[in-house]
């Protein structure tokens, strides 16, 4: 199985998977009640000379391109692109529920559906300087800030 057909399958279970009553580990790789986020690639930490940051995000772009559209054409529809950067300031005032909280502070912009009660979407997360990138998925029952 292609690493494209696994992300989409990661993503399509995080649609059915139960959440659990309490939190579990923080970061990319977490679960909570009403939410569960998943990293489906990450970068090599720091910037290897022989793979330039702009062609890591860009590989990360073109396989978020690629799941939205096969979500797409699986009957979900295109999806609602939204950007964040507005959210994190707002964000500022107020305390997010997760996943929204970490989103807002690491992912600029997502690719987003809403079905079956809960919203899914797909998002690169930028850490930090010298911090790898994360092409992470997630799903939640908390509406978007």
């Amino acid at each position: 199985m292609s690493g494209t057909a696994q992300h989409l399958d990661t993503i399509e279970s995080l649609c059915v998977l139960p959440f659990p009553d309490a939190d579990s580990p923080a970061g990319y790789e977490s679960s909570g009640p009403g939410h569960h986020l998943v990293t489906l690639l990450l970068a090599p930490a720091g910037n290897a000379a022989d793979t330039p940051t702009a062609e890591i995000e860009d590989q990360f772009e073109s396989e978020r391109e690629a799941l939205s559209l096969l979500l797409t054409t699986r009957g979900w529809g295109p999806p609602d692109r939204l950007a964040l950067t507005g959210a994190a300031l707002r964000a500022a005032d107020a305390r997010l529920p997760a996943p929204w909280d970490l989103l807002v502070h690491t992912v600029p912009d997502i690719h987003l559906w809403h079905r079956a009660d809960r919203w899914t979407g797909i998002g690169t997360a930028h850490h930090g300087p010298g911090l790898p990138l994360a092409l992470i998925a997630f799903t939640t029952t908390e509406d978007p800030p």
